[in-house]
């Protein structure tokens, strides 16, 4: 299997984006940005989205306005059940659209589209712009890599409303790969090619074939949307227009949805979940499963490097010190007293359906049983400073003190730093001395070319929230697990942890059958809960807020709240 790959696209395509949206600006206000008086909403963020593309620039504004505009083959509703929007139907092994090679373990995908999909100028849309689509992530210069494109051999033309896929092997998130919350088709009438995937035209001026069409983008103020005429769903949307304004206070967001002047904020805080749980005119939809968990990332190798074998971390390397850290973190005290009791205890990657593995139990909070695991690992305070050190530790000379800094980004706000700040306090009291620090993601997550922190390795542990898009694990488990992507720029395992045992199972996981898929997973869990590369703590909510006048809003785990827009209605 090859290692996952992504490409760093930042600061070429944030000039290019810039450049293009400051040459589009106008001096004009919102057009029908009243939504008392017409059939239009304001939806209201902080910032403008950097494009329609979110598989280049992924800050979730970017899929919220994709989501309005452009249609993938199919998308994943907030129960996790997949449905078409150009495919015609699901193909799978029972209807004949899916083959598996005995022999080779090459799989083919046949997919049907719908023939009544157009391009909002009236255009068919075909297995051509699909195959169009493929080649312009593909291009190595200007393309980019989504989920399992290293899979695929080729991509066939049958007829204008036929194509079949040919994977190299068993590729278990076929179904989504050319859709869900990032990935959309694209004109091939209508995107300059020879601009690449990464920097067309197209990706901020799109054509439509979604339930809406851009009409204007006010760069810094506001986006206005109208209904697509051509859409193919009859009598949808019933929402005349959209607009999108941008709105970069948050208390000026909320103060707008309560004054009805907003209809929709999307991703509310916990904070604002309970400030806006008893005015009458706003409702908070909460997703049915939440996806991001936080968590804290261990450096397995000495900070500022990133082999774990040559230069092991001098603390962190040791599993007991890292079960301790755990043991040590009072998850019910920090989801009560700073995410307003809105976070749930979250201990494994397998806690969302389908794939719930229920054989690793919750790790108790324990400060007894954290400190005698730290002795076990020969941490010890012999000097009575309230700092152990290490006594025949075997990974540091001895007398080293068990001290380091701790990271968390800014972008999340109060309650991720008043977590950092707490757990820093607590691991304090039994000896582990932690520095904190504050630092932008941009930062803290950017490529090792740019200096970022993770990427280089130049962290001991740090704190934020992730959890994988959609309902396949894969992909996101090889990305933050494996062997493969412990390599800087070749994934996420910031703590360069590598287990064989792991590697195995996550080779096993690319099946097509449910049940086997399922028993690995919960294989992997237990290694997971074992070594702790990462400790998760718990989730963060997955909700937004919006007018009570708004009707069929419905948050998800799996998308950004727009993902059923065309179903939205208004009292």
């Amino acid at each position: 299997m090859s290692a996952t790959k992504r490409i760093f696209i930042f600061l070429a395509v944030a000039v290019i984006l810039t450049s293009s949206l400051a040459a589009c600006q106008q001096n004009t206000q919102p057009a029908g940005s009243d939504p008392a008086t017409n059939n239009s909403i304001t939806i209201v963020i902080p910032e403008d989205p950097p494009s329609f593309n979110p598989v280049i620039t992924d800050t979730g504004y970017d899929s919220l306005v994709m989501e309005l505009t452009m249609l993938g083959l199919t998308d994943i509703d907030q129960n996790g059940n997949v449905f078409t929007e150009i495919a015609a139907e699901l193909p799978t092994t029972e209807n004949g659209g899916v083959v598996q090679d005995e022999t080779t373990g090459a799989m083919t995908v046949t997919w049907k589209m719908r023939e009544d999909v157009q391009w909002s100028d009236g255009v068919p849309v075909t297995a051509d712009d699909v195959i169009f689509t493929y080649n312009a992530i593909l291009d190595p210069n200007q393309g980019s890599w989504i989920p399992g494109i290293d899979y695929i051999d080729s991509i066939e033309k049958i007829d204008d409303h036929t194509f079949i896929i040919k994977y190299s092997s068993v590729y278990p998130g076929y179904l989504t790969q050319f859709g869900g919350e990032q990935v959309v088709i694209w004109p091939a009438h209508y995107c300059d090619a020879s601009q690449g995937f990464s920097a067309w035209d197209c990706a901020r001026q799109p054509l439509s074939n979604g339930p809406f069409k851009l009409e204007e983008w006010v760069n810094g103020d506001h986006m206005t949307f109208v209904k697509n005429e051509n859409y193919f769903e009859t009598g949808k949307p019933a929402i005349d227009s959209v607009i999108v304004q941008i709105v970069p206070d948050q208390a000026v967001r909320k103060t707008m949805l309560i004054n009805g002047d907003a209809d929709l904020d999307m991703w509310s805080t916990e904070q604002m979940i309970d400030e806006l749980k008893d005015v009458p005119n706003v409702e908070v939809s909460m997703s049915p499963d939440n996806r991001w968990v936080m968590r804290i990332f261990f450096n397995l190798a000495a900070k500022g490097t990133t082999n774990p074998i040559a230069t092991p971390h001098p603390i962190l390397s040791n599993v007991k010190v890292r079960q301790a850290i755990r043991m040590a973190i009072d998850v019910d005290t920090i989801a009560k007293e700073f995410f307003y009791g809105y976070a749930k205890p979250a201990w494994t990657e397998f806690f969302r359906p389908p794939y719930v593995c229920e054989n690793v139990a919750r790790p108790s909070f324990d400060l007894e049983g954290a400190k005698a695991l730290l002795e076990e690992a020969g941490w010890t305070d012999q000097d009575g400073d309230g700092v152990r050190e290490c006594h025949d530790c075997r990974t540091a000379e001895e007398g080293y003190p068990m001290e380091m800094e701790f990271i968390t980004y800014s972008d999340y706000g109060e309650p991720l730093e008043l977590t950092q700040q707490f757990v820093a306090e607590k691991l304090g009291g039994i000896g582990i001395k932690l520095n904190i620090t504050v630092v932008e993601g941009s930062v803290l997550w950017a490529a090792s070319t740019d200096g970022g922190i993770e990427q280089s390795g130049n962290f001991d542990m740090d704190i934020w929230d992730d959890g994988y898009a959609g309902i396949d694990p894969t992909d996101y488990l090889q990305s933050y697990y494996s062997t493969d992507a412990a390599t800087p720029d070749n994934g996420y395992n910031y703590g360069r942890w590598s287990n064989e045992e792991f590697d195995s199972l996550l080779e096993e996981a690319y099946t097509l059958d449910e049940t086997a898929r399922l028993e690995t997973f919960c294989k992997m869990a237990t290694v997971l809960d074992e070594q702790v590369p990462e400790a998760l703590l718990f989730t963060a909510s997955n909700a937004d807020a919006h007018s009570s006048r708004l009707q069929g809003v419905q948050s998800s785990t799996n998308d950004i709240v727009t993902w059923n827009a065309a179903n939205w209605t208004l009292k």
